[in-house]
């Protein structure tokens, strides 16, 4: 194997399908190796463009009809396509060319999608008939957790209940705690399930652990005046923490890290034996002066210790500067993460708080506000701290510093941009499309807070629907103009800094933000909508007018982390 090939699935073994798809692209020229292609289709299809990936792997299946990896890399591909589009005859497609590849090879991998897939399609009966082909082959031969996960559902499919509970449960042991062979599973049981009865023992076997997001209050300061969440209080939180993530079985949990709720919550679910994944709005150094410091020095040593335990992002790392509206945004990237990730997992997020239920009542509080952006209302478990004070315990007096509250010394808004060009056409082409777009069409409203117009048009927001609006309407003129576009689309939400512009109203982009901003749009591929976590994060929320697919990461020059990337289709777009 060589080295080029190596270095191509290594970078689709991390989720890195852009840039392999690039990379393949670069060897395929003058290039005609098989595992190229078929790590070029590969990699194009999971950034986004199925179809694409089809045109460029039908052939290479025409010439190699007995490799079972290019059959099965293309049998996937059909499938994926038939999931998101309920499309019959890309299910037909998949299970013929999976069949075609089980009768030359009898690799139980393809032997097993074409009995699968015969079903999904209509079939049952060939269904079974292949089930059963796969069992009398399978039982005669050494079997790691791959061959009794597949006899498993060859028994679902001949409908044998016993046989296929007796083998899911065998894998399911060896599978021990590796989430990668156990999500694969749940995956496809997920879709059977969809087709053929799989029992719930089984389907609760694999079941992924539930996901939950979490915001509460912090501990009182010493100079509020009415008790919402007293110190002494806390045992009587972090228990009932401790019961509703065991009731949920949740084991993957969103937080941030102040005093209070989230550090109680953070310690309760590493506790648990959980995944933590962390979110801090600003510098450490900043977060600690408004978090931390004012509830005590023990306070901040349980946040450090946290912090050098689990993964940690930050929505920048610039400081605080006043800028209030990171905390509105942390939320929504809280949220937005366990509902992405709960999504892949074909789970059930969960939202769990710590919200003084007198504070509801008076319609006041941070933590109550961020509660309400939580969009599945009946997957909300509150802990109301008022049940636990009791007016017999003294307050009791302390030296602490005031409420941290800097001035602002930048114009750093948050903001929601989104970034458009035609691929593939010349930078006058594209200049005048975009000058002509901007000068027939008024903003839509709200205004955007900057935008830069040339090569390509990036337009910032200060709210979503800003953006959201805008990327219709440039979808609109483009579906009316160009016919086959490659129109390249990306969206970006992030604080950036703003200088004045050509008129008080219109406000333009620091040079280093405008640089980072095309730096990612570059590094994506043409025909789609494109947004980077944050955006998703926040249009997850949205459940009735967006649908993210996951389309790998990217590792960006200068980039302290990698940022996952989400194909969008808004409602009305349609598939592409």
């Amino acid at each position: 194997m060589s080295k080029e090939v190596e270095h191509i699935e290594d970078l689709l073994s991390k989720g890195r399908y852009f840039e392999a798809k690039t990379a393949a692209e670069k060897e395929l020229a003058g290039n005609g190796d098989l595992r190229l292609r078929q790590l070029h289709a590969l990699a194009t299809s999971k950034s986004g463009a199925p179809k694409l990936a089809i045109d460029s792997l039908e052939p290479v299946y025409r010439e190699h009809p007995d490799d079972p990896e290019t059959a099965g890399i293309l049998g996937g591909i059909y499938k994926e396509i038939f999931k998101r589009d309920q499309d019959t005859r890309y299910a037909l497609q998949s299970r013929d060319v999976y069949l075609k590849n089980y009768q030359s090879t009898k690799n139980f991998y393809t032997g097993i999608n074409a009995a699968t897939m015969s079903a999904i399609a209509g079939q049952s009966s060939r269904g079974r008939e292949i089930a059963q082909q796969l069992i009398q082959q399978l039982e005669q031969q050494p079997k790691g957790f791959w061959e009794i996960a597949t006899l498993g559902e060859a028994y679902l499919l001949t409908k044998d209940r016993q046989a296929a509970m007796d083998h899911y449960f065998q894998a399911r042991k060896l599978a021990g705690t590796d989430w990668g062979k156990i999500g694969s599973v749940y995956n496809q049981l997920w879709l059977l399930n969809h087709y053929v009865p799989v029992p719930s023992e089984i389907l609760k076997n694999f079941s992924p652990p539930a996901v939950v997001s979490f915001v509460g209050h912090m501990i009182d300061h010493p100079s509020r005046t009415t008790p919402r969440f007293p110190t002494y209080i806390e045992p009587n939180v972090k228990e009932a923490i401790t019961g509703a993530l065991r009731t949920l079985n949740a084991k993957i949990g969103y937080c941030s890290l102040a005093c209070g709720g989230d550090i109680i919550f953070a310690e309760a679910m590493l506790e648990a034996g959980g995944e933590l994944s962390v979110w801090i709005p600003f510098a450490k150094e900043d977060f600690i002066e408004t978090s931390l410091r004012f509830a005590g020095e023990e306070w901040i040593q349980r946040f450090d210790k946290l912090i050098r335990q689990v993964p940690v992002h930050y929505l920048t790392q610039d400081r605080y500067d006043g800028h209030d509206d990171l905390f509105t945004f942390l939320s929504q990237v809280i949220y937005g993460s366990a509902i992405i990730r709960s999504t892949i997992n074909h789970s059930t997020p969960y939202l769990l708080t710590v919200l003084s239920e007198t504070d509801l009542k008076r319609k006041e509080g941070g933590t109550r506000d961020a509660s309400s952006l939580w969009p599945y209302p009946q997957q909300h478990i509150n802990i109301n701290p008022d049940q636990y004070q009791r007016p017999d315990v003294p307050r009791v007096q302390v030296n602490a510093p005031p409420p941290f509250h800097p001035p602002r010394t930048r114009d750093r808004p948050l903001l929601y941009c989104v970034t458009a060009d035609f691929v593939g056409f010349t930078d006058e082409e594209n200049g005048a499309w975009w000058k002509k777009f901007v000068e027939k069409s008024e903003w839509p409203l709200p205004a955007p807070e900057a935008y830069e117009e040339g090569t390509m048009l990036m337009a910032c927001f200060t709210s979503i629907a800003g953006a959201t609006n805008h990327l219709r309407r440039i979808l609109r003129e483009v579906n009316a103009v160009r016919k086959g576009h490659q129109l390249r689309a990306s969206l970006f939400a992030n604080p950036l800094v703003l200088e004045p512009g050509l008129s008080p109203e219109m406000k333009k982009l620091s040079s280093a933000s405008v640089a980072r901003l095309k730096m990612f749009h570059e590094l994506l591929s043409p025909g789609s909508v494109y947004a980077l976590a944050r955006f998703a994060s926040v249009l997850s929320l949205d459940v009735k007018n967006f649908t993210l697919d996951y389309a790998g990461v990217l590792v960006a020059e200068g980039e302290p982390v990698s940022v996952d990337i989400f194909r969008v289709i808004m409602s009305g777009q349609g598939p592409s």
